[in-house]
């Protein structure tokens, strides 16, 4: 067991290391972040508005460069080591597949958080806007919460890289329906019927709606249901990742033609 964690420590380890100097990583949680929370704050900040509607501007950039790290860059990790040509050196290690998986995912996610870091500065200092009624305990449970659904889908997304190939292109599309469906920006509540049953079954949309109940005194909130929903829904996708890594590791046992799948 130690030498699993220390596996996994060294992953996020070099993780946090290459995207420290990687431009790319700076335009996902720095740039684009500011773009989408300029965008929502001028649209949102209208004169006798109400500040609850601020915290979407305030926040929502932040959630999508969050989104974009863990999603994008830490559900990658199989993609990446098969650009890099090292993808038969991983699976030839001794350590367990999803041990690397992890340190690359859970390095990618606390990266991610600095997302929040720029957004709020431009909203306080560009805006006047502020966090109303925030809830601190709640608001930290919530965003752990958030964390771990990000952290379980990337996990559970990863082995589709390394099993397809246009699981690439298929996923990034994935990447603007969780904006949308999962209410990053606005609420779930203004989609149509349809989107909203498809939005019921994203853990982060629970999550996402507990993070802006604990920032708002308005309205009734149930945070522990949407808390366990979230949670519940997150082990169901790692129940499927399993399988997922399971598939993976047969296929590269028996082929050995993963970096060409």
């Amino acid at each position: 067991m130690r030498s699993l964690v220390r596996a996994a420590f060294s992953s996020l380890r070099l993780t946090l290391r290459t995207r420290v100097v990687s431009g790319w990583m700076y335009l996902n949680w720095l740039v684009f972040p500011l773009i989408f929370a300029a965008a929502g704050l001028f649209v949102l900040s209208t004169p006798g508005g109400s500040s609850s509607r601020l915290v979407y501007g305030v926040l929502g950039g932040g959630l999508i460069g969050y989104w974009s790290v863990a999603y994008i860059d830490g559900g990658n990790g199989i993609q990446d080591e098969r650009w890099q040509g090292t993808l038969e050196q991983v699976f030839a290690t001794p350590t367990p597949l999803w041990v690397i998986i992890l340190g690359k995912v859970a390095g990618a996610i606390l990266f991610g958080l600095l997302s929040f870091v720029p957004t709020a500065a431009l909203g306080y200092f560009g805006f006047h806007a502020v966090l109303p009624q925030l809830d601190p305990s709640r608001f930290v449970i919530s965003l752990g919460v958030l964390t771990f659904t990000f952290f379980c889908i990337a996990i559970t997304l990863t082995p589709l890289f390394a099993l397809w190939r246009w699981a690439f292109s298929m996923v990034n599309g994935f990447e603007i329906a969780v904006y949308v469906l999962c209410g990053f920006m606005f609420p779930v509540a203004i989609l149509a019927p349809w989107a909203q049953g498809v939005a019921g079954v994203l853990a982060p949309t629970w999550a996402v709606r507990a993070l802006y109940a604990s920032t708002m005194a308005e309205g009734p909130h149930d945070l522990v249901a949407w808390w366990l929903v979230a949670v519940g829904l997150s082990l169901l996708y790692l129940c499927g990742a399993y399988f997922l890594y399971a598939l993976v590791e047969r296929r590269a046992r028996v082929s050995g033609q993963l970096a060409w799948a």
